[in-house]
């Protein structure tokens, strides 16, 4: 049975966005844990549009350039069956959910919530543990550069977001999966706002948040 599941994380997004999306119409009020109802709530849709499930009184009332704390909802299964999901990476990937919205946040809240698992700059850019992904320092710094100068000059493109992965961490904390040396770039030239879009995994239970507090985020 699909139960929802929610990010681990509230997100500012521009309310200009939330704005254009539809209430869910029909769709019964219990849907929504009581603990969440006073929240703005975002559920994310893998093919239809994105449905704001609660909080329409303060999206209507927020200025149009403001940003908004909103966390973001999707379906998943049951978390006990989740765990088990999770336990095994080939089979926890056969599970992802991609949701194609894109919304626009802040830099420093994304910062704030602590999601980028380190930081990549000039010095490390583009050195992986993979083998497979490996290229020489001169190459890693080339596309640094490049990718530095294209931001400095042009801007941040929103058409290209920074990809978060929804409770990837043990199944219970959002993490960034791409985007790691544009977000390092952004954060030196200062840019204020970037797009975000999201995947997701099945939401474990509660108590492996215990495993989340003994190691680096």
């Amino acid at each position: 049975m699909k139960k929802l599941a929610f990010s681990s994380e509230t997100y500012l997004i521009k309310a200009s966005e939330l704005k254009k999306l539809p209430s869910p119409g029909n769709m019964p009020a219990k849907i929504i844990p009581v603990p969440h109802q006073t929240e703005n709530i975002v559920l994310l849709d893998t093919q239809k549009k994105d449905l704001l499930l609660s909080g329409a009184r303060n999206i209507a009332a927020a200025e149009e350039q403001t940003f908004v704390p909103v966390r973001f909802a999707y379906w998943s299964h049951a978390p006990w069956l989740n765990f088990f999901i999770n336990l095994i990476k080939p089979v926890k990937r056969r599970f992802y959910a991609v949701f194609p919205s894109v919304y626009t946040t802040t830099l420093s809240s994304l910062l704030q919530n602590n999601i980028t698992r380190g930081e990549r700059n000039e010095a490390n850019a583009y050195q992986w543990n993979n083998k497979k992904w490996q290229i020489s320092r001169e190459e890693a710094h080339k596309r640094y550069a490049d990718l530095y100068n294209s931001i400095k000059t042009n801007g941040y493109d929103p058409k290209t977001p920074l990809l978060i992965m929804l409770n990837r961490k043990f199944g219970v904390k959002d993490q960034l999966l791409q985007g790691h040396h544009r977000i390092g770039i952004c954060k030196s030239l200062n840019v204020r706002e970037v797009s975000i879009s999201f995947w997701a995994v099945p939401r474990s239970p509660g108590f492996m948040k215990i495993f989340v507090g003994r190691t680096k985020k």
